[in-house]
């Protein structure tokens, strides 16, 4: 496996979790009457654990993916189109 497709899977792996982090960081921040007072910095704490802790756990996740993952995708006809002719 390159390290290129590695690192593509390590990057969508890695927004997608930190997206779904902060969406709850801020739920739970925002909806816990204790952590109300101080919000910003929880949400703040939350969103910055989650950055250093996924950065190791997506790069990680690149290698063990199958090995379907790993070939690049190639444009093919689809087997239910009609080929090509010249006639209009």
């Amino acid at each position: 496996m390159t390290t290129g497709v590695r690192l593509q899977i390590a990057l969508l792996f890695y927004t997608s979790v930190n997206i779904v982090v902060f969406t709850a960081a801020v739920y739970a921040a925002t909806m816990l009457p204790p952590l109300l007072p101080e919000a910003g910095f929880w949400i703040a704490v939350m969103t910055g654990l989650s950055l250093f802790v996924t950065a190791p756990l997506a790069w990680c996740l690149g290698a063990c993916l199958p090995s379907a993952w790993h070939d690049r995708l190639i444009a093919r006809q689809s087997p239910l189109s009609r080929a090509p002719t010249r006639q209009t």
